[in-house]
């Protein structure tokens, strides 16, 4: 399970990284059978230079973060002026990640320096994304990179018209690219979990039970899991007779 975290909402950062530390512990204690990590996501509508006081001061606790994203209001702040912290977590062996919002203010270029140039070469994923559903020569480059992307539903018919963010679903997924089923923020969306947001998409996708299988290979096979961790997830996967 990966979870983001936005450690600048939080004053005492060291608090409760040392508490999401302490928890993943406690629940693996338990025997619950959850294993996470996670990426520590920074504000763009705050500085990059209080991105890299809280990267810096998130380090001690990196035994529990498997990755950097970049969140929140991305209206004239693009990837590329957080670049700085993109070099530094790649060399420090962190993933790297990105949200690039849905709807018209967003432009395309956003998706593009995430896929191929912050930290030189582009991240290893993909969060949203779903504009460059509009054109055909950033979906191929995607394709080519094979980078997954992780799309929300219901985050986005929250905001936009629901026959353009389904269409533009079955584009990418017709397409060849690697796109998953995840959850955002469920407390904000009417408390709508993994469950609810693949729901929506196989019905308004028109999504077969075998195409639902592959975009649950999609998330296992793009997550930033252990490889062992991966191999035994998809043996489970596909065991399943999904029929057609």
């Amino acid at each position: 399970m990966g979870c983001g975290a936005d450690s600048q909402c939080k004053p005492a950062l060291r608090v409760p990284l040392q508490s999401s530390r302490d928890m993943a512990l406690l629940i693996a204690d338990c025997g619950m059978q959850v294993k996470s990590k996670w990426i520590m996501c920074f504000l763009r509508d705050e500085s990059p230079e209080s991105a890299m006081q809280h990267y810096e001061a998130a380090l001690p606790y990196r035994d529990v973060i498997v990755g950097i994203g970049l969140d929140s209001n991305e209206v004239n702040r693009p990837p590329s002026l957080f670049d700085e912290i993109f070099v530094r977590a790649r060399k420090d062996g962190f993933r790297l990640t990105a949200h690039c919002d849905v709807g018209k203010p967003y432009p395309l270029e956003h998706v593009r320096q995430v896929a191929c140039s912050i930290a030189g070469t582009g991240a290893d994923r993909i969060d949203h994304g779903l504009n460059a559903a509009g054109d055909a020569e950033l979906m191929a480059l995607i394709k080519e990179k094979g980078l997954g992307m992780t799309i929300c539903p219901w985050s986005y018919i929250r905001h936009q018209p629901m026959d353009e963010v389904f269409e533009r679903i079955r584009a990418l997924f017709d397409a060849g690219i690697m796109i998953s089923i995840a959850s955002d923020d469920p407390a904000f969306m009417e408390d709508t979990w993994v469950c609810e947001n693949l729901l929506v998409v196989k019905r308004y996708c028109n999504f077969t039970n075998l195409e639902m299988q592959k975009l649950a290979e999609n998330a296992i096979k793009m997550s930033w899991a252990k490889e062992e961790v991966k191999s035994f997830l998809l043996q489970l996967l596909y065991s399943i007779n999904t029929g057609t």
